[in-house]
């Protein structure tokens, strides 16, 4: 990917809870994550902890930072994990030096832009159940029926604003009425959003 020889990248493993970086640190590199997953947090004002997003494997992780001096968030491993490390440096002479690569890089930022649109929908609305429903229509699979979890319970939690007890009740009173089936991970959609 960009053109850099991948047998040359550092690569890290991280335990669960594992600290990749913190808010304040000075951006030296990107990162793809290579196996589990991260989760990006950010302390508020008063001392809470905002989950801003998660990445699984096979993505890459915080490429806004090509463009800031430090990261605005911690990355912390929800489940041990390996990351590929792609130095800042090295990044921008390749988007610079491939206009092909630059346009696939653009693209990639252009998709995280129109989820985080998505979250910002999201938060917006009050009901928990109605929270709920636009995440999971907002997530469903090519069938348009069926998701996946791909974050822990409490990280979607909170990227949606609700406590864990409330994601799981909400999801129970959905379940009850028909709105959706549950099986492990996976959600399938009975009911569409506003139905």
């Amino acid at each position: 990917m960009l053109g850099l020889d991948e047998q040359t990248l550092e690569r890290r493993s991280l335990a669960r809870n594992e600290v990749l970086f913190r808010q304040g640190d000075k951006v030296s590199a990107i990162y793809f994550v290579e196996a589990g997953r991260l989760r990006l947090e950010r302390q508020t004002f008063d001392g809470r902890s905002l989950v801003v997003g998660t990445t699984s494997a096979g993505s890459f992780f915080v490429e806004a930072a090509l463009f800031a001096d430090i990261f605005h968030c911690d990355a912390v491993a929800t489940e041990p994990s390996q990351v590929r490390t792609y130095p800042k440096s090295a990044v921008l002479n390749a988007l610079r030096a491939d206009p092909a690569n630059a346009m696939s890089f653009v693209s990639l930022v252009a998709h995280q832009v129109i989820e985080l649109r998505h979250r910002i929908e999201i938060m917006k609305v009050r009901s928990a159940k109605e929270r709920v429903m636009l995440y999971l229509n907002l997530n469903a699979g090519p069938d348009g029926r069926t998701v996946d979890l791909r974050s822990q319970i409490q990280d979607i939690a909170s990227e949606l604003g609700l406590t864990r007890e409330v994601l799981y009740r909400t999801l129970a009173s959905l379940e009850q009425t028909g709105a959706i089936e549950r099986a492990g991970a996976r959600i399938l959609l009975k009911k569409s959003f506003g139905s």
